[in-house]
């Protein structure tokens, strides 16, 4: 038999939808293209096209990888995010459309403290940093910012942080980084966020933002294997109720937020209400929760007020 592109397609989307993937002729058609090194408008154009045996050994490698549930962003290695390709390894979390909010959240803001205060250098933390897909698009948005200011440099006035407490996670962030051309305005750091020595430094940011494990040990459970089985629980865990991360930033990262600075949290959806009431707890004002694509609650943003 003569394995073209349609006939490909149409039995690994059938073996995958066996095997329970939720969009099966999707993640065949980003696998093939991955193998033949096409962009999906071309599988349409090509469909005639017999796979050659290189072709199909790789094609079937790819489909057993993804009907034993590894996602595939991990078999591709790269993920889009805020318009950019970022490599993922199982060592880090994969990026998430929801969490473009985050970044849009955070350059809304910067925004806002540009017509306020144009000259003062913004600092920014990314806590719990994974890919740097967070930290480094809003690099990014700053660099489309700054390209028309002739005057100065578009990496002159904004410093993020990026920490994480994974080595492997830093390694491929970095990478990222460099990919990106951020690598001076992004400084990754091993740092464990629970250790309230971390939040010691002498200066504040202006902004903090996380996107920090929330699985609580009930949800953990029901997580679908390609989460599950696949990404790092180090990312995903939250303690046994979730909210364990928020407590530890709601507590310390107020300390070294400077005054009328800015907290950016993700949450699970059901946890917004239980979130804005732990900052408020520690002190943060004008508490809000903002909601995803879905109307789901996704986001959790409060001020410093002093």
């Amino acid at each position: 038999m003569i394995w073209t592109l349609m006939s490909a397609l149409q039995w690994s989307s059938d073996f995958l939808k066996t095997k329970g993937s939720e969009t099966p002729r999707v993640d065949a058609e980003w696998l093939l293209c991955s193998v033949l090194g096409f962009r999906r408008v071309e599988l349409y154009t090509n469909f005639d096209r017999p796979l050659n045996e290189n072709e199909r050994e790789r094609y079937r490698n790819f489909i057993r990888r993804r009907a034993s549930g590894e996602p595939v962003a991990y078999i591709l290695g790269e993920k889009s995010f805020a318009g950019y390709d970022f490599e993922v390894t199982s060592a880090v979390l994969i990026p998430r459309p929801e969490t473009e909010l985050l970044v849009e959240h955070v350059t809304d803001a910067i925004q806002a403290r540009l017509l306020t205060d144009p000259v003062r250098q913004i600092r920014v933390l990314d806590a719990g940093t994974g890919s740097g897909c967070i930290a480094i698009s809003i690099a990014k948005w700053w660099q489309r910012k700054m390209k028309d200011r002739e005057s100065e440099s578009p990496n002159h006035g904004l410093v993020i942080d990026a920490w994480d407490i994974s080595e492997d996670a830093l390694k491929v962030a970095s990478a990222n980084a460099v990919r990106h051309g951020t690598g001076e305005m992004v400084r990754f750091s091993k740092v464990d966020m629970l250790d309230p020595a971390s939040y010691s430094r002498a200066d504040g940011w202006d902004f903090v933002v996380s996107n920090p494990p929330y699985i609580g040990d009930e949800e953990f459970s029901a997580l679908a294997v390609g989460v599950k089985d696949f990404e790092p629980r180090l990312a995903l865990w939250g303690h046994p109720d979730g909210l364990y991360f928020y407590r530890q930033l709601a507590e310390f990262a107020r300390l070294v937020t400077r005054a009328h600075g800015k907290i950016f949290l993700e949450i699970g959806y059901e946890q917004g209400d239980l979130v804005k009431s732990l900052l408020e707890s520690h002190g943060w004002a004008s508490v809000r929760v903002e909601l995803d694509y879905a109307r789901h609650p996704r986001n959790v943003i409060a001020v410093n007020p002093s």
